[in-house]
């Protein structure tokens, strides 16, 4: 992360008890591009990570393979079967199942309708 990007966030980015802001994307803030990496902690692992440095440099500076691949990301995403009600469990560690009983329950009920936009 460029060093000054990082100082003014330490100084933006709000404490546990501030009511402080600011967007994920303060280039294109209003826009959906790809010039928001950088902010986020996985964003860092993957540029640290040799394997995928390149991927992401190419997609930090090539918007057109940025869209086509997220384009196909979340046509995968969407063919995923989502688990409802008591069907699954949301884990309160990433690959680690929660203990029988001990569970987070859905935030999505039964009964819940949706409608197309």
């Amino acid at each position: 992360m460029d060093e000054s990007f990082a100082s003014w966030l330490r100084v933006t980015c709000p404490k546990t008890d501030s009511p402080n802001s600011t967007p994920l994307d303060v280039r294109t803030p209003d826009a959906f591009d790809n010039k928001y990496y950088g902010l986020f902690t996985s964003d860092q692992g993957l540029q640290n990570d040799e394997w995928t440095r390149g991927i992401m440099n190419r997609f930090a500076t090539d918007q057109m393979a940025f869209f086509e691949r997220f384009a196909v990301a979340m046509m995968k995403m969407g063919q995923l079967g989502v688990l409802t009600g008591n069907q699954g469990e949301i884990r309160r560690r990433y690959g680690v199942r929660n203990s029988v009983g001990g569970g987070l329950g859905s935030v999505v009920g039964e009964d819940v309708k949706v409608s197309a936009v």
